[in-house]
């Protein structure tokens, strides 16, 4: 073999060699894809009201022994996810007449025009006075009441209806108490 058919062999051999690197570079795969497009996130909510306007449910100043006021409010609930809601109390001030106070709480299936079946929720002759329900419910973990609204629409409103009575009992005369009623509602 002459020194010019060495080169042209050498040079046919790049030039192959390129060409298959060429070709078995752009030398396509089987492939295929799939997509799952638009997913989107949205948290529920736990929502919570009443009827009250701002107002309280009691004002009831000069009461005698054996006087009773009844007091109704409706709470709401209309938010997106099943709950539990809870009731209860604390002494927002005075000087110490919640002892004298005997307490009724029920839970109505209607409105406060009308009230419906009623449940007891907090009874005095069973359970205790005002300073008792207040002692004994003092946050979402030990509060009253078993209400478990579903999510979603409809709302779920319910009526509770509050009797308070004096006692006789010489001992509260005088005295005076401000107290605050609170429902919370936890996502269940």
């Amino acid at each position: 073999m002459t020194i010019t058919q060495v080169r042209l062999g050498a040079a046919a051999l790049a030039a192959s060699a390129a060409i298959l690197l060429t070709l078995q570079a752009t030398n396509a795969a089987f492939s295929a894809q799939t997509a799952n497009n638009g997913n989107s996130f949205s948290a529920g909510t736990v929502t919570l009201s009443d009827d009250d306007a701002g107002t309280a449910l009691f004002t009831a100043p000069n009461l005698a022994p054996g006087d009773s006021v009844i007091g109704c409010i409706e709470v709401t609930y209309s938010g997106s996810l099943d709950a539990d809601v809870r009731l209860f109390g604390s002494i927002a001030g005075g000087t110490g007449l919640e002892a004298y106070l005997d307490l009724e709480i029920e839970r109505g299936t209607g409105t406060c025009a009308a009230f419906g079946t009623a449940t007891t929720v907090w009874s005095a002759i069973s359970d205790g006075d005002l300073g008792g329900f207040v002692a004994a419910h003092t946050g979402f973990a030990s509060g009253a009441d078993t209400w478990a609204p579903g999510g979603g629409a409809p709302d779920d409103t319910v009526p509770y209806r509050f009797t308070v009575s004096l006692q006789d009992d010489a001992g509260a005369q005088g005295k005076s108490a401000t107290v605050e009623f609170t429902w919370e509602a936890q996502n269940a």
